[in-house]
């Protein structure tokens, strides 16, 4: 596995003036630790065990500087035209991949690693931006580490790389070490901080788990960001266990699960963890139900969410579930007992009402059949469950007759 530190390389700021660079700044990364360059990257490059060094930049970027700034002409006396080529070239906005990979050798002999030197457009379209994401994946293989620095290039290009660490992360397994900022405008007393802006992927972490939980409503996809907090291991069994509960159409126990997480996390010192602090509201909102008499509405949602993702056999399940539930509160019994389900269940199919018992029979015999296998469906139901689309929209009718999304 490669560890590879990727640093942006900017523009020339005034192609008027022929030493048009960055000024030098000292990067504080410690009291013990500050170190004097233009080009943070190079910094970086010290302060870090990597394997390969990969520097982007467009065709307008102070690639001669970057020469210079490591000493290329003065190592290899014969590249002196030819840096100085490269930057009549970036003036002019015309350098070639061809024209980088000439030094690439050169630069990896003085700093020691690898180095790899590409063009990247100027992200100045949609079609531009996924170029430039592709190119930065190019540089990854499958399980490979990454610390990134988008100290100097062009100010949108810092929120493609965020992109490009989170693809990385989900499309190839990617450890990101690090992102790093030498933040030349809070400069004080001749110090330039450094600062780590990883946490930018941890909030996006969060966002994603809570979208994804919004629509699959699987309270399994919050364990890996629950597992980076200081939760205790129990309080992260206790939600683990309500995701298998509820994925075995056992809501009464998932509910039960979460009512002790629920109450442990109220009971835990939650203000050392950032993130968790930042979505306690957001996580809490979602488990709202819990504390409620409200399990026909929570059946009624894991129902929907799971028939509009096409998880056919988990909608069918808990719609008929959910019907049974809104019986049982429709006569002030306890969803929970299974004498007080039964005992709906059965006065129901005794009344057979006129509105509801057409679509309660279907629902029943469609949840044998996908159930039980149960050989006493008629040829309507076997005909239904036979055909995707044919099953989802008549569950869809159902739902809209029994468990209504409003209801």
């Amino acid at each position: 596995m490669t560890h590879t530190l990727v640093s942006l390389l900017g523009k020339v700021k005034n192609p008027k003036y022929a030493d048009s660079n960055y000024r030098k700044a000292n990067y504080y990364f410690s009291e013990n630790n500050i170190e004097t360059s233009r080009f943070f990257g190079l910094t970086l490059l010290k302060n870090t065990q990597v394997d390969k060094f990969t520097v982007l930049g467009t065709t307008g970027s102070m690639w001669d500087n970057l020469m210079l700034e490591v000493s290329l002409d003065k190592h290899y006396p014969h590249l002196e035209d030819k840096i100085l080529k490269l930057g009549e070239d970036a003036h002019a906005n015309q350098i070639q991949q061809a024209d980088l990979d000439k030094f690439s050798d050169y630069m990896a002999e003085i700093l020691q690693v690898s180095c790899e030197l590409k063009l990247i457009p100027y992200g100045r379209t949609p079609k531009e931006q996924a170029q430039t994401l592709q190119i930065l994946m190019q540089s990854f293989s499958y399980g490979d580490q990454a610390t990134l620095d988008v100290t100097h290039s062009l100010r949108h290009l810092p929120m493609l790389v965020q992109q490009s660490a989170l693809l990385l992360q989900t499309s190839k397994s990617v450890k990101i070490h690090g992102i790093y900022y030498g933040a030349l405008e809070l400069t004080q007393n001749e110090q330039t901080p450094v600062m780590r802006l990883e946490g930018l992927l941890e909030i996006n972490n969060w966002n994603q788990a809570l979208a994804h939980y919004d629509k699959q409503g699987d309270y399994s996809v919050l364990i890996p960001v629950l597992k980076k907090s200081s939760l205790s291991q129990q309080m992260i069994d206790y939600l683990e266990n309500a995701a298998f509960y509820e994925q075995t159409n056992n809501v009464q126990k998932a509910r039960n699960q979460l009512k002790k997480f629920l109450l442990a996390l109220k009971q835990h010192d939650h203000q050392k963890d950032i993130y968790l602090n930042l979505f306690l509201p957001a996580l809490e909102a979602r488990f709202k139900w819990v504390n409620e008499d409200k399990l026909y509405q929570r059946q009624t949602a894991v129902a929907w969410l799971a028939l509009e993702h096409g998880n056919l056999l988990r909608a069918t399940l808990y719609g008929f579930e959910a019907f049974i539930t809104y019986l049982v509160q429709k006569q002030g019994g306890n969803p929970d007992q299974y004498e007080s389900r039964e005992t709906a269940k059965q006065d129901y199919q005794i009344q057979r009402p006129i509105k509801t018992w057409h679509s309660y029979k279907q629902l029943r015999q469609i949840r044998n059949r996908l159930a039980h296998s149960s050989t006493h469906s008629d040829a309507k139901i076997i005909q239904i469950v036979s055909k995707r689309m044919a099953l989802q929209q008549c569950l869809q009718a159902i739902f809209i007759q029994l468990i209504p999304k409003d209801g």
